[in-house]
């Protein structure tokens, strides 16, 4: 979807409902079966009256017929419109399907700048909320014009004007209501419930995949991600259709019974009009349906708010759809290897909507296995270097080149299998330790995740856990201390054995005894890897091959640490004011 052209809500839905319109058609066709009752009762009805004002000898007899007639008429409206509201729901629900599918997979597409602008939030409401008054605003328009409440009502006025005695004949009415919903409660509470749970399952991965889109991009796991949510969004159609199936027996069955209890109802008032116990205009007065008509225009005025609701919601998940905020990497070549050779030639960076350049020609080149470090004060470009590296942001002029290949030219997608990321804040997401620590591969051996875990320095606490790595350690992994997090973070990107290293802050959070633990397991981590270190602890940076200092987007100076400490510059302050 490249263009966003506003479009009316009718217009909408026919999008939507584009490859749609052989079910639609017989969606009618089961609508007008099944609520033929309502078509024919008034005809039936006048003609009963007829018989009862006139002098057929055999009108008691036709009475009958037509009254058996009629109660066929309206038990064949519990299969059809069982039928009619399946296929109203394929429909419907095959709406939220598709619309959360296209969102989940934009969402992972859209740039990272996107993300970071706009509320996770706002974007769940999109996939959540806003796809539910989509998807039920045709229903309510379908099952309101032909709703009996206005009949209901009307009918009971007009009775209690005329014959108010005639009312006890519709205290019948309550027992039966009753008895038929103790038969379907329990089970529409059952799939109700079912569904709600379906649906609370899916905010939470819905959540766990908005929280993770920084993971799943440095490390190319957006096809992944697609298909994992992919089975949280179909259990919710599943469950939803079936729920509808309940409510939908439920509300025909209910729907029967009421109306063969009216037309026997009119059956013995024309009976008794025969009889002369009432006269023709009391039988007129009970066949009052057609007063209806006004009830249904009330009806359709009352969707307006609906209407107008679908339609902002409509018109949110498109903002989502056709939004040209993209990380474009269809079409481009794929990397089969990295050998961790980055090449910065003259780069210049300025965040969109800013009056200065994050960086300012910044030209550096990292051999591969080699590390560096970059230091400087708050807004010196060191976390503009690191998304330049993952490829969350692009150049605006000069080059950035992964083993002598432009990144421009280049899948991203592909780069970033070979990338293992430690960030400040660790990311779980609610699941098993071993889950986490595997993430994106589910062919990672137990053993594999065993080791990479004893490689970070994390198998002592991990091993005493309740169930080992198969503990679940809960949401963002609440469960677990700072280091503790940090160590399996670092176990994360030890299994996916990248060549090239980000640690983003990988220490900054943490107390000095955990601290010094991280540090042990990132050294082994960053061993013969091409490694972008960004910290705010200059301690951290000893061991790395070079350091960079960065000062307003641009490189003041460089070396190894050993030569940057012998003079005066913005490492050795740092690092002596660490020692203080």
């Amino acid at each position: 979807m490249k263009s966003n052209p506003k479009r009316n809500l009718f217009q909408s839905y026919k999008i939507l409902l584009s490859h749609q319109w052989g079910k639609l058609l017989w969606i009618f066709f089961f609508h007008l079966i099944k609520a033929s009752p309502a078509w024919l009762m008034p005809i039936i009805t006048a003609v009963m009256i007829d018989l009862a004002v006139g002098n057929d000898p055999k009108k008691i007899k036709k009475l009958s017929y037509y009254l058996i007639f009629m109660i066929v008429l309206i038990v064949q409206n519990v299969p059809t419109h069982t039928i009619y509201a399946r296929m109203l729901s394929d429909v419907m629900r095959g709406i939220s399907l598709y619309l959360r599918r296209e969102l989940c997979r934009q969402l992972q597409r859209l740039s990272i700048l996107y993300h970071h602008k706009s509320s996770i939030g706002k974007l769940q409401s999109k996939i959540i909320r806003d796809i539910e008054v989509v998807e039920q605003t045709p229903r309510i328009l379908a099952e309101q014009i032909f709703t009996f409440l206005c009949q209901v009502t009307i009918a009971i006025i007009a009775i209690s004007i005329r014959k108010p005695i005639a009312l006890i004949f519709f205290l019948i009415a309550v027992p039966i209501a009753v008895f038929i919903r103790q038969i379907f409660t329990a089970r529409i509470k059952k799939s109700a419930k079912s569904y709600r749970y379906a649906m609370e399952n899916m905010s939470t991965s819905m959540q766990d995949m908005l929280n993770m889109i920084p993971i799943t991009r440095a490390h190319g796991l957006e096809e992944y991600e697609v298909k994992e949510i992919d089975s949280k969004i179909s259990a919710v159609f599943r469950r939803g259709k079936h729920f509808d199936t309940l409510t939908a027996i439920f509300g025909s069955s209910t729907w029967a019974a009421m109306t063969i209890i009216h037309i026997t109802f009119i059956a013995g008032s024309a009976y008794s009009a025969i009889k002369g116990y009432i006269s023709i205009g009391d039988v007129v007065l009970f066949n009052s349906m057609f007063l209806t008509l006004t009830g249904q225009v009330l009806m359709i005025i009352g969707t307006l708010p609906q209407l107008s609701q679908s339609s902002t919601s409509i018109d949110s998940i498109y903002e989502v759809l056709t939004s040209p905020d993209l990380e474009e990497n269809n079409g481009k070549k794929p990397f089969d290897k990295i050998e961790g050779k980055f090449e910065f030639i003259n780069v210049n960076y300025q965040y969109p909507q800013t009056s200065r350049h994050a960086l300012k020609d910044f030209t550096f080149t990292v051999e591969p296995g080699q590390s560096v470090a970059f230091v400087g004060p708050s807004g010196s470009g060191k976390s503009t270097v690191l998304s330049l590296v993952l490829g969350f942001i692009r150049p605006n002029s000069g080059k950035l080149l992964i083993d002598c290949k432009d990144i421009k030219e280049m899948d991203l997608r592909t780069y970033r299998k070979f990338v293992g990321v430690v960030t400040q804040e660790s990311i779980f997401f609610s699941g098993s330790l071993y889950e986490n620590v595997a993430y994106g591969d589910k062919n990672v051996s137990t053993e594999e995740v065993v080791a990479a875990l004893k490689a970070a320095d994390a198998w002592d606490f991990v091993e005493n856990l309740p169930d080992s790595i198969y503990t679940n350690i809960g949401a963002e992994g609440l469960k677990l201390s700072g280091g503790q997090m940090q160590r399996l973070a670092i176990a994360r990107a030890i299994v996916r054995d990248p060549r090239v290293i980000i640690l983003d802050e990988a220490t900054s959070a943490l107390d000095v005894e955990s601290e010094e633990r991280v540090r042990l397991a990132l050294d082994k981590l960053i061993k013969n890897r091409t490694t972008f270190v960004v910290a705010h602890r200059v301690s951290t940076t000893r061991n790395v091959d070079r350091i960079v200092i960065l000062k307003n987007g641009r490189i003041i100076d460089q070396g190894t640490p050993a030569e940057l400490i012998a003079t005066e510059n913005f490492y050795s302050n740092a690092l002596a004011q660490s020692k203080k």
